[in-house]
């Protein structure tokens, strides 16, 4: 390139420069022009603020769970036949012990009335061999087959006694009995569903919590619980919990206890429960309002000088009031409360 062609060129670009510079400046200085003005017209969020501080707090976690009757039972026969007698009132109670069902068993106390004039005889019969044998009369083997005689009869008799009572169904425990599916004259068998009796003088509840938490219940623990359409809130008392959690749902099973004399709790109503775990040490508590659901977690605003930042936060537990936060926070940290809607990072604040 001659000497005559770098200097064409270098005056092409120069003047290329000077023609753009305008319009560059004036991009730039629009640009500016336009945040100033976007700054201008956001004024400061007035917020509220909580500075976050460890604790010892004790949270609370809800669970759903059933109603059970402390006992209960479906009344089957254990033999088959025609019922020859009802004894009980659908919807009373039921005092334990008490006849319930009476099948008919003529035929079976005929043949114990046959057994036990056999018995009569057997029993004669032992005696007066063992006072031949005493006296050398007869051989031992001949006593010893009246002797096997009479236990067989006995034998028999026991196991007709044992097949009459199978006849009759008897109150397991003292209880209120339902509906019944069966009248006199009805032929049943072993399969046949005749009445459920249930005890409700005391109901239990049945519920499950995350795995997380089975170390922060115990047997013993009181919890609260309602049932819908019944506006008072009651207690039970943790009796028994599942040895292992289900590998299913990684939930752990439990039971409480509940007194019901009065009998308003049935069983099968659905309750919601509170479950209150055992105190925790150093956690950091704040309100609900503060926490801002995100796609993978939730999320808070710190306040740093005069503008929000956005920091991740883990929650373990919550309450009507209250987060229980286990990571993101530290100690001295100023969490905005209100004016949560128009929080964003960066955002200018003030109290």
């Amino acid at each position: 390139m001659t000497k005559k062609q770098v200097i064409t060129y270098s005056v092409i670009i120069l003047v290329i420069a000077l023609l753009a510079w305008p319009k560059i400046f004036n991009k730039k200085e629009e640009s500016n022009n336009a945040a100033a003005k976007q700054q201008k017209a956001a004024p400061p969020v007035k917020v509220s603020f909580v500075i976050a501080q460890k604790q010892s707090v004790g949270s609370n976690i809800q669970a759903i769970g059933n109603i059970m009757a402390d006992e209960e039972v479906e009344l089957r026969a254990e033999a088959q036949g025609r019922i020859v007698k009802i004894g009980f009132t659908e919807g009373a109670f039921i005092a334990k012990g008490k006849q319930l069902i009476k099948i008919y068993d003529g035929d079976l106390q005929a043949q114990l009335s046959k057994a036990l004039v056999n018995k009569k005889l057997k029993l004669d019969t032992e005696k007066r061999n063992k006072i031949l044998l005493e006296k050398g009369a007869i051989s031992i083997e001949a006593y010893e087959i009246s002797l096997t005689d009479l236990n067989a009869i006995n034998a028999d008799i026991e196991l007709l006694k044992e097949n009459i009572k199978h006849t009759e169904i008897v109150a397991p425990f003292s209880g209120k009995i339902g509906l019944k599916y069966i009248s006199e004259g009805s032929f049943v068998n072993t399969s046949t569903k005749i009445a459920a009796m249930q005890k409700i003088d005391r109901v239990k509840i049945e519920f499950s919590i995350p795995e997380r938490y089975v170390s922060q219940v115990n047997v013993g623990t009181i919890v609260n619980f309602k049932v819908d359409g019944i506006q008072k809130k009651f207690n039970a008392k943790i009796y028994a919990m599942e040895p292992k959690v289900d590998p299913i749902n990684r939930n752990l099973l439990i039971r409480a206890i509940c007194e019901n004399s009065n009998g308003i709790l049935l069983p099968g109503l659905f309750a919601k429960i509170e479950v209150p775990l055992n105190d925790k040490e150093g956690v950091y508590l704040i309100p609900t309002q503060s926490i801002v659901p995100i796609l993978k977690g939730n999320k808070v605003f710190i306040i740093h000088g005069d503008s929000a930042t956005e920091q991740k936060v883990e929650i373990a537990g919550r309450n009507d009031l209250n987060v229980e936060i286990i990571n993101g926070l530290k100690t001295g940290d100023t969490v905005v409360v209100s004016g949560i809607i128009q929080m964003k990072q960066g955002v200018k604040i003030k109290f």
